[in-house]
């Protein structure tokens, strides 16, 4: 060893024999720090009780369903204590739920609605006409506007033979197929007032008359609808009829794209179709809510949304097109939605020549139904519903109809419940003229008039639907005896604040049976542009019904009742 400067008693460089140990030390340290890092991401991510915790619920369209939660799962593997959790549903039932969340005035009876699911924290609808619609129906916890996330264009859509046999004969356009007086093929056409594809038709129907017909383009634009209106398609939600034999559907580029045999046919200018706006709800800061806009928003969740068949939100093309389809790979950019004033104007025109109602229903089970109709072996309640399982048959497909029925104190003290809820005829029709058919008197009930009158007029005030007839049908045969309920003068009132000269949403009271108080009826009825009809036999009612519903098809802003 050479000589130097003395090394201190005890040092380890004094005793290399500690060296191994010293490694060995050092070694475990970084094992146990691993280890413990491990252990605490792991029970971060799983443990309940983590503190910065984040779960976001989002309701979001069904088409972008599986793209959504691809993306919520890759958050979830970078962010290990943020979860999101994706939900598909219907915009309608979630724009029903958000408008059913809404408080009522504090001098509302209970609500008889059912309970609605949670609400989301965001909502992500196929298109920004959700959010108005909620909007309008009260629901302003929803913005007017979200952050687009991915957009998908409005095509017509035909089978690979059918667009072969146009082309050869000249007619696969738009123009030939929906803006000629005699299209070489019929067009099924979701039905405008609840489809945001029918709506974007609406708007290239618009945009093709103004062309054809530039002196009155509104006649030319009346004409093409009244064309259209046979074919018009009931639906309750994203999914559209598929093409068959020579005709075609509007659809959208990504149902084409997720087909068979189907090929997309584009209009002359790109038409505001489905834009997938991501909406916040509520008010305040959401961290959650932000952290997964802006991974929906990278080029991961750009590319997961091109590869479910959707185009990015500036129209980039969607990946695996092939050419049978012929799906534009070129960016083809979204159109946005008209004005609210101009898409008023649009769908009343719409219902103008396509008439079509919106109506609740609400069947009187009080004890009194049971009384027999003179000169038959039917009860008033039995002819009634007869009566009206009888209209519901000679329904349009596209009117929209809910069911209640009323007495008093039927469930939770409330006087009234729900039958049906409100939706469209179509496909539900042997449902709804089978529950009609499982309405039973209430023995000894009583008939809770005014709070059921109020409680169904807004209901259908807040989900009221342009270009529709918006409508309050109640069936009864007697006056309002339930003394724990509202009086008449606070019914009237409150009637008074619901109604809109803009938004008219009439009440028709059709009496059956002697004990009915017309002056009681009329008052009611006239304080919102209704009427009263009045029938000693219930086989009338249906008459009397299509007869008031020819009178209420004048729509603002021509008619404000």
């Amino acid at each position: 060893m050479k000589e130097g400067r003395p090394v201190a008693e005890g040092s380890l460089r004094a005793r290399p024999e500690f060296w191994p140990v010293a490694l060995l030390s050092v070694a475990l340290v970084a094992v146990l720090g691993g280890w413990s890092a491990v252990t605490y991401l792991d029970r971060t991510r799983s443990d309940p009780g983590c503190a910065e915790r984040i779960t976001t619920r989002v309701a979001v369209a069904p088409s972008i369903a599986t793209a959504a939660r691809t993306v919520a799962e890759r958050l979830a593997t970078r962010e290990t204590c943020q979860t999101v959790v994706v939900e598909a549903r219907e915009s309608a039932d979630v724009l029903r739920d958000l408008a059913r969340s809404t408080p009522a005035p504090a001098s509302a009876p209970p609500s008889s609605e059912p309970a609605v699911s949670p609400a989301p924290d965001v909502w992500l609808p196929e298109s920004t006409l959700w959010l108005r619609r909620a909007r309008a129906a009260g629901a302003f916890q929803v913005p007017a506007e979200g952050v687009s996330v991915a957009t998908t264009p409005v095509v017509l859509a035909l089978t690979s033979a059918s667009a072969s046999r146009l082309s050869r004969s000249g007619n696969l356009s738009w123009t030939k197929l929906i803006g000629a007086a005699a299209p070489a093929a019929p067009v099924a056409l979701p039905d405008p007032a609840t489809s945001p594809l029918g709506f974007a038709t609406l708007v290239g129907i618009r945009g093709l008359a103004a062309k054809l017909q530039p002196a009155d383009p509104a006649a030319g634009a009346a004409a093409i609808m009244r064309r259209l209106a046979p074919n018009t398609v009931p639906v309750s939600g994203e999914s559209v009829p598929a093409p068959a034999g020579p005709g075609a559907t509007i659809s959208t580029e990504q149902a084409v794209l997720g087909a068979t045999g189907q090929v997309a046919l584009y209009p002359p200018s790109a038409l505001p179709g489905p834009d997938y706006p991501y909406a916040v709800l509520g008010s305040g800061e959401q961290p959650g809510a932000t952290a997964y806009l802006r991974a929906l928003l990278t080029t991961d969740g750009a590319q997961t949304m091109t590869g479910a068949g959707l185009r990015t939100p500036d129209g980039q093309a969607p990946a695996g097109i092939t050419a049978a389809t012929r799906i534009r790979k070129v960016v083809y950019p979204p159109a946005r939605l008209p004005a609210d004033s101009a898409a008023t104007e649009l769908l009343n025109a719409w219902g103008g020549v396509h008439i079509s109602a919106r109506m609740l229903a609400v069947f009187d089970i009080s004890g009194s139904m049971a009384a027999q109709v003179p000169g038959s072996s039917a009860t008033r309640l039995s002819a009634t519903v007869e009566a009206a399982q009888g209209g519901a048959k000679l329904l349009l497909g596209t009117t929209e109809i809910g069911i209640w029925e009323f007495s008093t104190n039927l469930e939770g003290g409330r006087d009234y419940r729900e039958m049906v809820p409100v939706g469209p005829v179509g496909s539900r029709r042997a449902q709804i003229i089978e529950r009609l058919g499982e309405m039973r008197v209430k023995p000894n009930g009583g008939t809770g008039l005014y709070d059921t009158t109020l409680a169904a007029y807004r209901d259908a005030t807040r989900n009221w639907t342009p270009g529709r007839i918006n409508m309050v049908l109640i069936l009864t045969d007697g006056r309002d005896d339930n003394k724990r309920g509202i009086k008449r003068e606070v019914l009237l009132r409150e009637l008074g604040k619901l109604v809109d000269r803009k938004r008219p949403v009439p009440i028709l009271f059709i009496g059956v049976g002697p004990e009915i108080d017309p002056d009681e009826l009329q008052q009611i009825a006239g304080a919102t542009g209704g009427q009263v009809a009045l029938t000693k036999e219930p086989s009338g009612i249906r008459q009397i019904f299509f007869t008031a519903l020819a009178e209420f098809s004048c729509l603002p802003p021509k008619c404000r009742r």
